[in-house]
């Protein structure tokens, strides 16, 4: 009985002596797993400050890229034309005007290869002849597509070829199309026209297609020049 008695205490120390190295050995663990992950953490600080400086400094040269091509001289020409139907004693049936601008205007200006501007359309028929079903309004952009790519079109227009054209059903009104060109490189020293000869329209009326009258006429145009001759050393858009 004594000599059982003498054992228990030790096998006692011996327990919590292993139950203190277990502990001991989970602190350390644990302890050198917050620096591995520390380390790691100060490590990647760097590499993402780097990589934020990297993704920075690609947008601003992204948006000067975007910048600098940019290179016009407006003008302020502009040709609105209008149209009528009229029968065969002269009385006009209906009449309307067909919208045209541009931002910045190239027409009666000067613009360089790089540089965009947009151009707005919008037929607007004031008054449809009795009985008018649909018109079909076109424009012929030959003339400016020679020198000019189109980036990107919205609205009610669409192309066929170099020939824009929408559907105005009375009495819906059609909304603006929007054509946004680019200069394209090595087209210095040509001329881009734009005129009322170049829009036709084809109204259909009572089973049969009626062609319309235009009332005034004209040209309006613009010239691709050289950055260096309008002076253009990063982007600018001239007075």
């Amino acid at each position: 009985m004594y000599g059982a008695g003498n054992r228990l205490p030790g096998r006692i120390r011996r327990a919590t002596s292993s139950v203190l190295r277990l502990r001991r050995g989970k602190r350390r663990t644990w302890t050198l797993g917050a620096l591995a992950a520390a380390m790691l953490l100060a490590s990647s600080l760097p590499a993402n400050a780097t990589t934020a400086r990297a993704q920075h400094a690609a947008t601003a040269a992204q948006a000067t890229t975007v910048r600098d091509p940019e290179c016009v001289q407006p003008g302020n020409a502009w040709l609105n034309p209008r149209f009528y139907w009229r029968n065969v004693f002269g009385s006009r049936l209906g009449e309307g005007v067909i919208n045209e601008s541009s931002s910045p205007n190239p027409f009666g200006g000067r613009i360089a290869p790089g540089s965009t501007f947009t151009f707005r359309w919008r037929p607007d028929t004031t008054r449809n002849p009795v009985g008018a079903q649909h018109h079909i309004h076109r424009v012929d952009l030959a003339s400016v597509m020679a020198v000019a790519d189109v980036v990107s079109v919205t609205g009610p227009g669409s192309f066929s070829g170099t020939t824009l054209s929408a559907q105005e059903t009375p009495p819906h009104k059609l909304g603006d199309t929007v054509v946004r060109f680019r200069i394209r490189p090595g087209t210095e020293g040509r001329t881009a026209t734009l005129s009322s000869a170049d829009h036709s329209l084809t109204t259909r009326w009572l089973f049969t297609n009626i062609n319309n009258i235009w009332e005034n006429s004209g040209s309006i145009s613009f010239t691709v020049a050289s950055r260096a001759s309008l002076g253009c050393d990063s982007s600018s858009i001239l007075g």
